[in-house]
């Protein structure tokens, strides 16, 4: 079969590999690239040292099953990249997104076919309603319905999200498709107006009192700002850390804004199996608003490009096609 395999930083290859060996497989029809796999590529990462096959926020048709499966050749299916195991203390005590007990699919979906071992179908491979490339934003959407869960929304709530890169755009459509208040502060020209042609309130970095929001979602990984929001949002508002920090960098916390303003400042990182039925089940009734999130699909031998025109800000989402014999222009 074909893959995109990660070589090594700013290298990737499409090579022919031995199809997996398993009784339960999936023909990928779409996956999009997510921000650990653009921070691979980029810069490297522990976890995927190569040769690696990234990707994980597929879909895609069931090319092979077996009995008892629930589940028929064709079947269009969605694929949660880990599932919790619902029984340890942590996942019993609420904290299933820690789970350290993790069930993971083998290998990554820059591919053709993808092998779920039978253990895992139950748990992880969710049936479509149809094939659709929208299914590759319900792993991503999971993640931000963890994050929305650490709010504090009120009926009078009013949500700063700092940063209009493909996390920060879902937080908004997520807000829009739920009728809440939410603004966007966003530097880049191009993504700003974007999410402003969607309808949402999205203004330059400056332009807006944060003192005005009860809640702000930092989707951007820089240490300056957590420091600055949980000082200037409003009493008793909730800061939300949603773009990870490098392993040890530490952030100043204004006590006076956590003692006597009664502000919280929380964090949160991944999905447990409720948020991604959630996400599935929100994708397939608001299809249309969230595909805007996609800003094109390119072959896997086109790659490099997509890995390129998300480096440079000028996309959210792309997907990349096995099988896919031209690119769609980006929006």
């Amino acid at each position: 079969m074909k893959a995109l395999v990660y070589l090594g930083i700013g290298h990737l290859e499409l090579r022919d590999i031995p199809a997996p060996n398993a009784e339960f497989l999936v023909r990928v029809m779409g996956c999009g690239i997510c921000g650990t796999d653009l921070k691979t590529y980029s810069k490297g990462h522990h976890l995927f040292p190569p040769p690696a096959i990234l990707g994980h926020e597929f879909y895609g048709l069931v090319e092979k099953t077996f009995p008892g499966s629930g589940f028929s050749v064709g079947d269009p299916v969605a694929v949660a990249p880990y599932a919790e195991c619902g029984r340890c203390s942590l996942c019993l005590a609420g904290g299933r997104t820690l789970c350290r007990n993790k069930a993971f699919v083998q290998g990554g979906a820059f591919c053709e076919l993808v092998g779920i071992p039978p253990s895992y179908v139950p748990t992880g491979v969710f049936k479509l309603p149809e094939a659709d490339d929208v299914y590759t934003l319900v792993e991503p959407l999971a993640c931000v319905l963890n994050g929305v869960g650490r709010l504090s929304i009120r009926p009078s709530s009013r949500t700063l999200v700092v940063g209009a890169g493909p996390m920060g755009a879902l937080f908004a459509l997520l807000f829009k498709v739920r009728d809440l208040p939410v603004t966007v502060v966003e530097p880049g020209l191009h993504r700003r107006e974007a999410v402003a042609s969607w309808g949402i309130d999205s203004r330059e970095p400056g332009s807006v009192d944060p003192g005005e929001y009860d809640n702000i979602v930092i989707a951007v990984n820089r240490r300056e700002l957590v420091e600055d929001y949980v000082k200037s949002v409003a009493d008793c508002g909730t800061v939300l850390m949603f773009a990870g920090l490098g392993k040890g960098e530490t952030v100043a916390v204004d006590s006076y804004a956590i003692h006597y303003r009664e502000v919280s400042l929380t964090g949160c990182s991944g999905y447990a199996l409720t948020h991604f039925k959630e996400a599935l089940d929100l994708t397939a009734r608001h299809r249309e608003v969230f595909s805007r999130v996609i800003s094109g699909r390119m072959p896997l031998e086109r790659g490099k490009d997509a890995f390129g025109l998300l480096q440079s800000g000028q996309a959210f989402k792309v997907v990349l096609k096995p099988g896919l014999d031209s690119a769609e222009n980006p929006k």
